[in-house]
């Protein structure tokens, strides 16, 4: 490897055989759902083998990376030398951090901080063979799927039916889509929004952004749906309109952003009359917000030692449950406080923060929006602490912003 500006990777057959592989198993994480797995596998319940709790495309993804080093000279653009500096950081600290919770006796993080963090870092660093134009069209593919996972969670709302299996009982009736969660639903549909901006054509671009916007609504998700109003505004704002004139792009906005104003009015009506706005009604703060503040009155059980070198997290869980009476932990800081203690709570976030600032360098401003949002909305549940393609979902969309240079706006 080098660290040449600008130098792109050199196409050949067996780059595209690997990049091939690449879209399979990264659409497969993101596709294959624990829900999906848990009916075929014991992938997050508390039986079945060690290679049972690692998502299947985590090899997939592996495999690429490692082909992808050893049999390609990868001539590496400064921003992605950084990014890779930044990955090995990551890995390098989270090395560190796992070893301390397995001095301390726990165990229970290593599924997801496999499943969840390390195969996003394989996945960058498969991605930096790509070539741009592989990037953007894997991010376009990316998008294709949260635009069909919203359509499929707006077909579910209307029909009262979801297509895939959710143990969760609810008092009224939330799709999921292709998701593990309602929330999840309306998260990613928020966040997704930000990021059509690197789809090429523009009428899709369009389309996707509406269909999510509409996902969203749909979902039943508070904050989300709020959240993708104002990525709506973003997008409007931050996406450059193709145009002659900088006079007639300002004007082309405005036109869009009263059509939207007329096409949201209609659509708030209609998902009010048929009930996925009734949560609103309630306001931000009801039951199930509370649950998430409270959770952290767990610490007042746990010594000055335990906070701030980690405890247990199943005696957690089980004062959580009998004395709070809340059957799951539903927030990260929380978790990564047990698990990790204090100290390398901190650690993490520093971390991950670390990465995604190598991540983000150079990027148009709707992506850091994005992504800002996503950590936004992961902090007020548990999203960040447990199984899910999230990260790796967030890191290859960020690095499919490859600049203007190689959009269509057609």
């Amino acid at each position: 490897m080098s660290g040449h500006a600008a130098t792109q990777p050199t196409v050949n057959t067996t780059l595209s055989l690997l990049y091939a592989m690449f879209v399979v198993s990264v659409l497969l994480r993101i596709g294959l759902s624990a829900l999906i797995l848990n009916e075929f596998m014991d992938y997050t319940t508390l039986e079945g083998s060690t290679i049972e709790k690692i998502h299947p495309a985590f090899y997939g993804i592996a495999l690429v990376a490692g082909l992808a080093g050893l049999t390609q000279r990868i001539e590496l653009s400064a921003r992605d030398l950084s990014i890779l500096r930044a990955v090995m950081v990551f890995v390098t600290g989270m090395a560190v951090l796992l070893a301390m919770t397995k001095i301390n006796g726990e165990t229970s993080s290593v599924g997801y901080i496999l499943d969840t963090y390390i195969v996003a870092c394989l996945a960058i660093f498969a991605m930096t063979a790509m070539p741009d134009a592989w990037r953007i069209r894997l991010g376009e593919f990316i998008i294709l799927f949260l635009v069909v996972s919203a359509a499929v969670g707006i077909g579910e709302f209307l029909l009262k039916t979801r297509l895939l299996p959710y143990p969760g009982g609810e008092d009224n009736f939330r799709p999921t889509g292709l998701s593990d969660h309602p929330l999840q639903l309306g998260q990613w549909c928020a966040v997704a929004i930000c990021f059509c901006g690197i789809v090429r054509w523009l009428p899709l671009r369009l389309l996707s952004v509406a269909v999510l916007l509409v996902g969203a609504l749909a979902s039943g998700a508070r904050i989300s749906t709020l959240a993708a109003c104002v990525s709506c505004v973003a997008f409007v704002i931050l996406v450059p309109m193709p145009a002659r004139t900088a006079i007639d792009a300002i004007q082309r906005k405005m036109m869009l952003v009263i059509a939207g104003l007329v096409g949201l009015t209609g659509a708030v009506g209609v998902m009010f009359a048929a009930g996925a706005l009734n949560r609103l009604e309630d306001g931000l703060v009801d039951q199930s917000s509370q649950a998430r503040v409270d959770i952290y009155r767990v610490f007042e059980f746990l010594s000055w030692r335990e906070i701030l070198l980690g405890a247990d997290l199943t005696r957690v869980q089980r004062i959580a449950r009998d004395i709070f009476n809340l059957p799951y932990i539903e927030s990260s800081p929380v978790v990564f406080t047990v698990q990790f203690g204090l100290i390398g709570a901190i650690l993490f976030a520093l971390l991950l923060a670390n990465l995604f600032r190598s991540l983000l360098r150079g990027r148009s401003a709707i992506v850091v929006v994005g992504t800002l949002m996503y950590f936004g909305l992961a902090l007020t549940n548990n999203q960040l602490s447990v199984k899910s393609a999230d990260m790796l979902t967030l890191s290859l969309l960020v690095m499919a912003d490859c600049g203007p240079r190689l959009r269509r706006t057609g």
